[in-house]
């Protein structure tokens, strides 16, 4: 039993230490050796945990999938106005980019690979469509400016999602990182921001 938890432990520091090389420097400059060299192990021994470095980044890539599925939850409560949901959902994945380096790595990776030219993922298309359905039911109660195409709001919301803390450690502003609260002011109406 004890060997299994010493195992677990090693996996789990692996992980954060990849996720830490692939969220500084993207998939393709990420060096498996360094992964080793932060989590003191040898690289034989990081590939008795994982096999290879995609592997490492799908495991990125399913950590965000559970989280996004667990925070998108409470945004199918239809007792709750869809403004509030969608303000919560945005605020909490803003929140976890922030504060989870595992979800930072795997953002890192799906923006990386659209900047790459590649298809957009699934994942990224279905994370547009629930906020854009979110948009539109806020639209359709009165509680966003529905002289805003929801496509460009969905897209506004997405973009911040997926850069906002990205952009405040490259301009070296990481006082409020991917905080979504001033994008919020310029999306609601007057009577809604107070």
């Amino acid at each position: 039993m004890r060997k299994q938890a010493r195992a677990l432990l090693t996996y789990e520091k692996v992980l954060d230490s990849a996720a830490a090389e692939i969220a500084q420097l993207g998939y393709e400059s990420t060096n498996l050796q360094a992964v080793a060299t932060r989590t003191g192990l040898t690289k034989g021994a990081l590939y008795g945990h994982f096999a290879s470095k995609a592997m490492l980044a799908d495991t990125l890539v399913a950590h965000l999938e559970e989280t996004l599925r667990i925070l998108l939850a409470p945004a199918a409560d239809p007792d709750v106005p869809a403004l509030d949901r969608l303000r919560t959902f945005t605020c909490a994945l803003a929140a976890r980019t922030r504060s989870d380096i595992r979800i930072s790595a795997a953002v890192r990776l799906l923006i990386d690979q659209a900047a790459a030219g590649r298809a957009p993922t699934d994942l990224l298309t279905e994370l547009r469509q629930e906020i854009l359905a979110l948009v539109r039911e806020a639209q359709r109660q009165g509680d966003l400016r529905a002289d805003r195409p929801a496509e460009a709001v969905a897209d506004l919301l997405l973009a911040a999602l997926l850069a906002g803390h990205r952009t405040a450690l490259a301009t070296g502003s990481p006082d409020r990182p991917g905080d979504l609260s001033d994008t919020w002011l310029l999306l609601l109406p007057p009577r809604a921001k107070s």
